[in-house]
């Protein structure tokens, strides 16, 4: 016996599955179920040598044989395909003659049956088949009928290596559904029978899939193990879609398999798109990544098809833990490139993780200095790729603000604050591209960056926050940039000028259509509130409530309504009239009016309700105010989140600088005048809300 079969008998002997070790022993002399005991050099991949031709006696299987193998009923099936001499020695029982007789004799059911089936005889046959083309064989081994199965064989072998429409075998069935006992049983059939172990283990499905595939993709421990003890060959085969079992394994996270699979040196770890099986476990599982590169710690350094590493994998997901996993065995991993150039940090700094980027340079101090196929750093992609590719929330912005702190705190990465890439643009450039104030303000307040540095073009970071499309960004870039000294680069200023006055008007035309309708809805509700008073009116149509504090609070706040709508109204109107420059000025206060219309008369509403409550229902009131105060003041916050064109204290700068005489200063002038008055209106918004907060206040204390 040789030294792999030898082994596997003892390891067959050790899971205590007899029909295994029977099987193995049965294999003494068999060359080709001894080529799968060992990894081959060059396994040549290959369908059976007995294959079964599907189009000689096949035809549909009855649904009495059908059902007796679905149950597992070997008397009921023997009857159906007329074996008699079985039927007195089935599980060592013994039947009398007669009631032989009566089993085998067929009932008005059996017949009108076998009428409508086209079975003269009133018997089926073993050749019949499904409608997925499974035979007698399939069904009984995926449903681990062990006895029926055996009894099958006896009588042809050759289903052993029938296939189904998919090109299954029955061991493929008995292997997906998990029945370790079934799929051992089949192995020492095939043996025994003289078909061959070799010939049911390497049988491929239509997908090329081997039953160990089967096994791995669908989580089934025991029966892993009992085929890679009797083929440990197969965990070198890949199938149709390039993956090895053990890729299948981590795929589906089955831990048990991955420990068994990685028992073997030879086992193949390959998975579509030239990834190995560590690329699927950083996404996966730490334990299953940790267990691998125990295992070959070599897979850390291999690249998929794109040229990404599994630390690229991992630096994509932000799994700090896997990621310093990896490093500690293959640290060198952090400085293997993509087909596009981009190292694990330039991944990292793309999707906003701010720890995984600190954990590789802690790790390789060095490796800052890479650039992709651009001449980009990683802070050129945070500042490229970090507002526009992923949807800027707070935590993304956080995140961004992290990784420029961290660029600042150490003075090795300082140097990449103005560092240029191929088409000479700086990180700044990048930023005023997608005009992301805070951004802005953050590489020019905490790392400094340089605000004169031009790029190919011979364009500031100005010019490009100056070519933004809209306006609010526009807006915040350029207050933000201004006001810490940046400049324009040298060109004739009739040639730069973008007239955002006619942007501005078309604006202003196309949202003052809407806002007149809003404005004069205001205006109508707060005129009928006027009439439809709390409280109704008495005998003589006098308001019974007049003499209530609250109601004479009530008709100021209506009015206060009524007026701002109907002035925002005509303010609407007129700038849709007037001058470019009196249209921003009547469109600015027509805004302001409305929402204090909007604010006041939700507060009258409150007036109103508090007033019909009467003294009583303290709780309902603090409720109800609290409720007003609330989406108040979280509506606010999202206006002031939204549109606001930067931070106050860039704004006091920015106002600042305008006062000064200087060649920016100027160009801003003619090419946005309007953006100085903005930023001075939004100073208004800001103390407007601030009253409205104490007016509101001071109502509710009043009641």
């Amino acid at each position: 016996m040789s030294i792999n079969l030898n082994s596997s008998s003892w390891k067959a002997h050790d899971l205590k599955d007899e029909e295994l070790y029977a099987a193995l022993l049965l294999a003494e002399g068999d060359r080709r179920l001894a080529a799968l005991l060992q990894p081959p050099h060059d396994h040549v991949r290959g369908k059976g040598d007995l294959p079964l031709d599907e189009g000689i006696g096949r035809h549909a299987m009855c649904p009495d044989l059908y059902r007796a193998t679905k149950s597992g009923s070997i008397n009921r099936v023997m009857e159906l395909l007329g074996f008699k001499e079985e039927m007195t020695s089935i599980n060592g029982a013994s039947h009398d003659p007669k009631e032989v007789k009566v089993m085998l004799e067929d009932t008005p059911e059996t017949k009108k049956t076998n009428k409508h089936w086209g079975r003269g005889d009133g018997l089926c046959t073993l050749q019949e088949v499904t409608a997925e083309k499974n035979t007698v064989l399939h069904i009984a081994a995926e449903q681990g009928h062990v006895e029926l199965v055996e009894k099958i064989i006896q009588r042809d072998n050759t289903l052993l290596v029938s296939e189904n429409s998919m090109e299954e075998t029955p061991l493929h069935l008995a292997a997906r559904a998990g029945n370790r006992r079934m799929v051992s049983h089949i192995v020492f059939l095939a043996q025994q029978s003289g078909i061959g172990a070799y010939q049911v283990l390497t049988k491929r499905s239509i997908e090329g899939d081997t039953v160990l595939h089967e096994a791995a993709q669908h989580g089934q421990e025991d029966v892993v193990q009992v085929l890679m003890t009797v083929a440990p060959a197969l965990s070198v085969e890949l199938n149709d879609a390039s993956m090895s079992p053990l890729y299948l394994a981590v795929v589906r996270n089955s831990v048990d398999i991955v420990r068994i699979l990685t028992q073997y040196s030879h086992s193949s770890a390959l998975g579509p798109n030239q990834q190995n099986a560590l690329h699927a476990a950083v996404l996966q599982s730490p334990e299953i990544t940790s267990m691998l590169l125990d295992w070959k710690a070599e897979l850390a350094n291999k690249k998929d098809a794109s040229g990404s590493t599994p630390v690229h994998y991992a630096a994509s997901s932000g799994d700090v833990t896997t990621v310093n996993t990896i490093l500690d065995r293959v640290p060198l991993a952090v400085y293997i490139q993509d087909q596009e150039g981009s190292s694990p940090l330039h991944v990292a700094a793309r999707m906003c993780n701010c720890s995984a980027i600190s954990c590789m340079i802690d790790i390789c101090p060095d490796s800052f200095e890479l650039c992709n196929n651009h001449g980009q750093n990683f802070l050129h992609i945070v500042a490229q790729h970090g507002g526009k590719e992923i949807n800027l929330n707070g935590h993304d912005l956080k995140n961004i603000i992290s990784i420029i702190n961290l660029v600042s705190r150490k003075p090795d990465l300082k140097k990449l604050v103005n560092e240029r890439d191929n088409e000479g643009n700086t990180p700044l450039h990048y930023a005023s591209m997608n005009g992301f104030t805070e951004v802005i303000l953050h590489l020019l307040k905490v790392s400094e960056a340089d605000t004169t540095l031009m790029n190919n073009e011979g364009k500031t970071a100005l010019d490009h926050a100056v070519s933004l499309d809209s306006f609010f960004l526009m807006a915040g870039a350029v207050a933000t940039l201004s006001a810490y000294g940046a400049t324009f680069s040298p060109e004739r200023q009739d040639k730069v000028i973008k007239n955002w006055k006619d942007e501005t008007t078309k604006w202003i035309d196309s949202v003052s259509d809407n806002l007149i309708i809003v404005s004069v809805l205001i205006a109508t509700i707060a005129f009928s509130a006027a009439f439809n008073i709390p409280g109704s009116y008495n005998g003589d149509g006098i308001a019974n409530l007049r003499q209530a504090r609250q109601y004479n609070i009530f008709l100021v706040l209506d009015t206060i309504a009524m007026s701002a709508s109907v002035s925002a109204t005509v303010l609407l109107v007129v700038s849709k009239a007037v001058s470019k420059k009196g249209c921003w000025i009547s469109f600015s206060l027509a805004l302001i009016f409305l929402w204090i219309s909007l604010f006041t008369m939700e507060l009258a509403f409150f007036i109103a309700v508090s007033v019909v409550l009467g003294n009583g229902k303290i709780a309902t009131k603090c409720i109800i105010s609290s409720i007003i105060m609330s989406f108040f003041i979280w509506t606010v916050l999202a206006i002031l989140n939204i549109c606001s064109p930067a931070k106050f204290e860039t704004i006091r700068k920015f106002l600042s600088s305008t006062k000064k005489q200087t060649q920016t200063t100027h160009q801003i002038t003619i090419q946005f005048p309007k953006l100085a008055s903005y930023v001075r209106r939004w100073n208004w918004f800001i103390f407007l809300n601030f009253f409205l907060y104490f007016t509101t206040v001071a109502v509710l204390w009043t009641i």
